[in-house]
């Protein structure tokens, strides 16, 4: 089975994921812009993927800079593979 190409809403959601799973509870605030250079975004391209999974309710906004990410998102890493 062939690995496909990720996007990079993809694998901003795979990191946030991974650094929720970190925390006591899952939906606890995290820096987008540590998410995002962790995948090698730039704050520009971060705030862009943010505002887009917000309105597609995979992550919630939490203040300046800060996001957690909803059970929708989590069932969205679930649903497309992207679970460690």
């Amino acid at each position: 089975m062939v690995d496909r190409a990720r996007t990079k809403d993809e694998m901003f959601m795979l990191r946030l994921y991974q650094e929720a799973s970190k925390l006591t509870d899952m939906e606890q605030p995290i820096d987008s812009d540590f998410v995002g250079r962790l995948v090698g975004l730039q704050s520009r391209a971060v705030r862009t993927i943010c505002t887009l999974l917000a309105q597609a309710n995979f992550i919630k906004k939490r203040g300046e800079g800060a996001i957690s990410i909803t059970p929708h998102g989590i069932k969205l890493v679930e649903k497309i593979g992207l679970k460690l």
